[in-house]
């Protein structure tokens, strides 16, 4: 068995060691070592991908589903390039991931040799690890491979998760001529011990003080599922009112304390005055912009950031104290905040405004008259099957489901891309959190998310568990038309909403998806019942107005801070 074999084998052995068993590969080459590693590893679960783009956001709906790395092996050349964009998604999620690339040798480095070049740091800042340890030798030791493998995977999820870069020149023969077995395991695997992160004992004696306020007020943005208890015990114990963003795990449920659509809320200068004592924003930032310029606009002696990670998540600069700790921590301060009785004053006073808002949002978006993309919203997040999750393209879709869903007592796992807030790799994310949590799953993109990963259908035919593709059409970029540039009508059509004109009933054909395209209320409804109950990849395409979307948006907030 040669080197590259030698290294390979040893390499997915310690990952797997370590927990890490999904394997995301792209046919090539030059990588032939590692797939076949991977293929002949019977604890990896290996999936092949057609594009390194796919294969990478898929890595990180199934990391965010199951709070695990997975594995990217790519060839050398561009391959790995296209990986680039889930990796800053990933950076900026915090969201463990390992690239790992192929590479020519370094005498085939700067020569114009076919298929090569600089793959060295090819991920700049965004990765929080890189190693290449240059071509594999007859001396390579298997401790050495285990050693840095190890390393890498400790390095994905600590101290801050994210990606990391294992970039792996090998020479040719890539293989041995005849199928050889794997070489013999002699060292042990490596024990990784990760210390937990706990509050200070000052830290803890000062938060405890603090939560004795009566007009304290909780946000919540994305968070992983394995806060969820924690977190979830922590605020019901505050008694305060509790600002819940879509992505966080609380949008929606029984949670008592949850002020529905305070982002519309905050459209009314009487609920912007009302400023707590104490703000805790726990997890990464929120998709509502009014929450920020309210966090902002409020200047407290006391705003608090808590993540699970040291990186700043408050653009405004303004928090007086950021907390990095376990999420578990916070289990800490329980015992001592239930002791501590507060008045339920400006608790109910939210909920009594957040109940009115919501009876005039029922009656204003639920007129046929008003039937449209936020009707259409309101309605899936009313129908969703509760074995169901959804996951929520950016642009338009997650400000309309963030907005305006109405409340609804049953659970809803919502995720998104909200870490860079692109387009891209939406379709193929989904996929991989739909396979990571074993769910079915329900996507609702914008016909342009839609666009940028139409080769990702593929990834719904093939999920293992039902995923329906929700499309809203409205022929291009639909936020634009609620931007200042849309007044600029020269260049608003061409440059800004891209109209495309394409129709998906043939995408769906080509992709063997079940296919919908209702035309009204009673359709919609209908539609989602059927793909839901079928149990088979669906899409289904609801054809928009963009301009009376922006008309309705406006018109609705107009009605809110004069009338709610």
């Amino acid at each position: 068995m040669n080197p590259n074999e030698c290294l390979s084998y040893w390499l997915i052995e310690e990952l797997v060691a370590q927990g890490i068993t999904q394997f995301c590969i792209s046919p090539g080459s030059r990588s032939t070592p590692l797939t076949v590693a991977a293929a002949r590893n019977h604890q990896a679960n290996t999936q092949i991908f057609l594009d390194e783009r796919a294969a990478a956001y898929f890595a990180i709906g199934w990391a965010r589903a199951t709070d695990q790395a997975a594995v990217l092996i790519c060839t050398s050349g561009t391959a790995g390039a296209n990986f680039y964009p889930a990796i800053i998604e990933a950076s900026v999620e915090h969201i463990p991931l390992l690239a790992i690339t192929a590479d020519r040798p370094p005498e085939l480095q700067l020569t114009g040799a076919n298929q090569t070049v600089d793959q060295n740091q090819m991920f700049g800042s965004h990765t929080r690890w890189f190693y290449d340890p240059s071509c594999p030798d007859p001396t390579l030791q298997e401790s050495t491979v285990k050693s840095w493998a190890a390393q890498a995977a400790l390095r994905s999820a600590y101290p801050d998760p994210g990606p990391v870069h294992i970039n792996l020149p090998f020479r040719e023969p890539f293989l041995s001529e005849e199928h050889s077995n794997p070489p013999k395991v002699s060292s042990p695997n490596f024990q990784l011990g990760v210390p937990r992160q706990k509050l200070a004992k000052d830290d803890l004696q000062a938060l405890r003080k603090i939560l004795k306020a009566d007009r304290g007020l909780v946000t919540l943005g994305e968070l992983p599922v394995r806060a969820y208890s924690s977190v979830g015990n922590f605020i019901e114990n505050l008694n305060w009112p509790v600002f819940a963003d879509t992505t966080s795990g609380f949008r929606f449920g029984n949670l008592t304390q949850r002020i529905n659509l305070a982002d519309q809320l905050l459209l009314q200068d009487h609920w912007r005055k009302a400023v707590p004592e104490v703000w805790i924003h726990l997890g990464n930032q929120f998709v509502s912009k009014r929450w920020l310029q309210w966090w902002k606009d409020c200047h407290l002696t006391c705003k608090i950031v808590v993540t699970n990670h040291a990186e700043r998540q408050d653009p405004s600069q303004q928090p007086h104290w950021r907390l990095q700790l376990d999420w578990e921590a916070l289990e800490e301060i329980l015992p001592i905040r239930e002791a501590i009785p507060t008045s339920t004053h400006w608790l109910e006073r939210w909920k009594l405004g957040s109940q009115a808002l919501e009876e005039q949002a029922a009656q204003w978006w639920d007129k046929t008259e008003r039937f449209g993309e936020v009707s259409i919203v309101r309605e899936l997040v009313r129908q969703i099957p509760i074995e169901h999750a959804l996951f929520v393209g950016n642009s338009l879709p997650i400000r309309e489901v963030d907005m305006l869903s109405e409340n609804r007592n049953t659970p809803l796992r919502v995720t998104a891309n909200r870490g860079a807030s692109g387009i891209d790799g939406q379709i193929a994310t989904a996929c991989g959190w739909a396979k990571g949590h074993q769910q079915p799953t329900t996507i609702l993109l914008g016909d342009l998310s839609a666009i940028h990963d139409l080769n990702s259908l593929l990834l719904i035919r093939e999920s293992p568990v039902p995923v329906t593709l929700i499309i809203l059409n409205n022929d291009g970029g639909g936020i634009f038309s609620m931007l200042p540039i849309s007044k600029q009508k020269d260049v608003f059509e061409r440059f800004f909403v891209t109209p495309h004109g394409c129709e998906f009933s043939k995408v769906a054909a080509m992709f063997d998806l079940d296919y919908f395209q209702p035309e009204n209320r009673e359709q919609i409804y209908k539609s989602f019942q059927e793909a839901w109950h079928s149990n088979k990849p669906s899409l289904i395409e609801v054809k928009t107005d963009r301009e009376q979307t922006a008309a309705q948006f406006l018109a609705w907030q107009d009605h809110v801070k004069k009338h709610v």
